[in-house]
């Protein structure tokens, strides 16, 4: 049972033992009181609480490993952990799995401090989804009066091929900003995507800015053989147990497009790090407002980039000429934002992602339109790379292609 233990431990990569007095009837704790019995060389406390556990949840297939080299280890030493698993495939999925979540247990920086990527979100979204594909992570975070509070978090899977989707078909899973954009069943789809789906937008303006491809990427839940999939193992989709999808559901609500920012690794900040990122990119909107609002159409110029502006069919050249044209007719702009979120774009260097709601207002137009601005930074100074309108239409009915 030693070499079982050694294993286990060397496995999980921490020694610290997991935190007294939290209830089991959850999975993953489950999951880890039983590895924590095992770490301490408790052979029929680890044997009764993995029994526990597969009797509580039949389809947990990294359960019944557990189970069955426990019960090997009754009659010989254990050489590797998964002895009684026949593919090395599962056996490194399973393995992988204990990792992410025995890692995820011992790390208390999603506690303690906050993500870069969300660094505004409207008094209208309660919440927002982070993703972090690395960890095997998906948070849900509180909005609280501007500033965030970590509601819950779940092990997930993604694309068999990991992060970063480019085209139809890769397998790969996307980084980016999305939102939900509408919730299906599980009664109407194949048991594949178990206890219900939350399509989300991809591909977004910057995704079809950068020519990738594909379509049908959501959160969804696990068929009914298993209680969870593997680390990898969807074909670009985010992939939860139906338990915590149905938790999950709680918090996301389509009608009001629920954020979800899908990062490859998350980069955490201290709360005053993170207030000054915010109050730099509010100084920047301000300014572009201020400037517009100005008349002045060589300062409101300087907010946008001429190396890489590139919206509709326009470089920054062709925009600049419609823009000297068309503001050279006004003798009064207004222009007034609400409903703000601000995100620091996932997967990029230096750009960050305004959503609003513009109210418009000049002698001669008045209009309000979803906009979204992709700023990015170069040499010091922010400007707008990508400006339009933001697209919160539901997409059709179908069945996930990836």
């Amino acid at each position: 049972m030693r070499i079982f233990a050694t294993l286990v431990v060397s496995l999980c990569l921490q020694s610290s033992l997991l935190a007294a007095g939290v209830a089991s009837d959850n999975y993953e704790q489950s999951i880890l009181d039983s590895i924590k019995n095992i770490q301490q060389q408790d052979h029929e406390q680890a044997l009764e609480s993995t029994r526990r556990l597969i009797q509580q949840y039949p389809h947990s297939r990294l359960g019944q490993m557990l189970y069955a080299d426990l019960l090997l280890a009754r009659t010989e030493p254990l050489t590797q952990i998964g002895s009684g698993i026949p593919s090395s495939q599962a056996l490194r999925d399973l393995t992988y799995e204990i990792q992410q979540r025995w890692q995820h247990d011992s790390d208390k920086t999603s506690k303690t401090q906050l993500p870069e990527n969300i660094l505004f979100l409207a008094d209208s979204q309660p919440y927002v989804i982070l993703v972090d594909q690395q960890k095997s992570r998906i948070y849900v975070y509180r909005n609280e009066q501007g500033s965030l509070a970590l509601e819950t978090d779940y092990f997930i899977t993604i694309g068999l091929k990991g992060s970063g989707k480019q085209k139809r078909g890769d397998q790969k899973t996307p980084v980016g900003i999305y939102h939900t954009t509408r919730y299906i069943d599980g009664s109407e789809l194949p048991d594949l995507y178990g206890a219900g789906a939350f399509p989300i937008s991809y591909p977004n303006a910057w995704d079809r800015r950068k020519q990738r491809t594909g379509d049908g990427i959501w959160i969804h839940g696990t068929p009914s053989y298993t209680y969870n999939r593997a680390p990898w193992e969807s074909n670009g989709c985010i992939a939860v147990s139906n338990p915590d999808f149905s938790r999950i559901g709680q918090f996301i609500n389509p009608d009001i497009h629920t954020p979800v920012v899908m990062a490859e690794r998350v980069n955490w900040l201290t709360q005053e790090q993170w207030q000054q990122q915010r109050s730099e990119m509010l100084q920047v909107l301000d300014r572009w407002v201020s400037d517009w609002e100005s008349l002045n159409h060589e300062r409101y110029r300087r907010n946008y980039s001429q190396a890489n502006y590139q919206a509709h069919g326009r470089n920054f050249k062709n925009w600049d000429r419609y823009k000297r044209r068309l503001n050279s007719v006004k003798t009064r702009i207004n222009v007034d934002y609400s409903e703000l979120n601000i995100f620091k774009y996932p997967g990029e260097q230096n750009l960050v992602l305004m959503q609003f709601r513009q109210q418009y207002e000049s002698n001669n137009l008045d209009l309000k339109s979803n906009k979204e601005l992709y700023w990015y930074k170069a040499e010091e100074n922010w400007q707008i790379v990508y400006e339009g309108a933001r697209n919160l239409a539901a997409p059709a009915k179908k069945l996930a292609q990836n």
